[in-house]
């Protein structure tokens, strides 16, 4: 967008384009919300009118939704570290340390990002096959194992290994277990919670397993003098923790 406008007219108003589009995805998840069914198992519980009117703390107090949260919550800091090292970090990464030029870096992470909405379906499908842990353990692992790969092609400073990596890290393998992530969180919780903790394990996860992801990893290629080994191992570890969480959690026995 910025080549088609020129850079005067893009800082004037062509950044706004793109937050104008959205609006289209607004439009697009609000009729699919509306006409998406409830499950049979909410159904019920709205008939019976059983809702729980403080969930939150239904979730702290009952031990097995206790464990399941706390399970959760560690479950997930592998894919959100992925996601911000992926998404966000290999964009300033790639620009500033690796001199990649910006607009073909942004169109990399583009086709790897469109790439992974279109295999999602195929993780949701492999999750209904295989079922939802062992698709994000899959996945978790695949993520461990590519972090130093990943680096590595990085370090070449040439587009194409950066490309070809940030296809496999970002479009291929991320879409593995985000696509199974819904449902293994959906699972933690019985019908009158399920909401409530689905939402708590995604959000609050995000403080320390997102947000700060790339703050972390810009402090520990600095404290090496510009080596992202250390970086790597950061990576490595949360997903050995998400693995290690992933295996202890136990689904509640549901109908969804």
């Amino acid at each position: 967008m910025q080549i088609a406008l020129g850079q005067a007219r893009f800082l004037a108003y062509g950044w706004r384009i793109g937050f104008l589009l959205s609006l289209v995805l607004v439009v697009i998840g609000v009729v699919v919300r509306l006409r998406v069914e409830e499950t049979p198992a909410f159904r019920q519980l709205a008939e019976a009118e059983a809702a729980s009117t403080v969930p939150i703390r239904e979730i702290v107090r009952e031990p097995r939704s206790r464990r399941n949260t706390v399970l959760g919550l560690l479950s997930r800091w592998a894919e959100g570290s992925a996601f911000n090292t992926w998404g966000v970090f290999a964009i300033s990464y790639a620009t500033g340390a690796l001199g990649l030029h910006r607009v073909s870096v942004l169109v990399v992470v583009t086709i790897a990002a469109l790439l992974m909405a279109v295999l999602l379906p195929v993780s949701g499908a492999l999750t209904d096959r295989f079922g939802a842990r062992r698709v994000y353990l899959a996945g978790v692992a695949c993520y461990g194992l590519a972090a130093f790969p990943a680096f590595a092609l990085f370090g070449t400073k040439n587009l194409i290994w950066f490309g070809l990596a940030m296809i496999v890290v970002f479009g291929v393998v991320h879409a593995l277990f985000y696509g199974a992530q819904g449902t293994l969180y959906s699972a933690l919780y019985p019908t009158g919670t399920r909401y409530t903790g689905l939402s708590f394990v995604y959000q609050f996860s995000g403080i320390y397993a997102s947000g700060v992801t790339p703050m972390i990893l810009t402090a520990l290629i600095a404290a090496t003098g510009g080596k992202p080994w250390l970086a790597c191992g950061y990576l490595v570890a949360t997903a050995a923790i998400s693995i290690f969480a992933t295996a202890l959690i136990r689904d509640r026995d549901l109908h969804f």
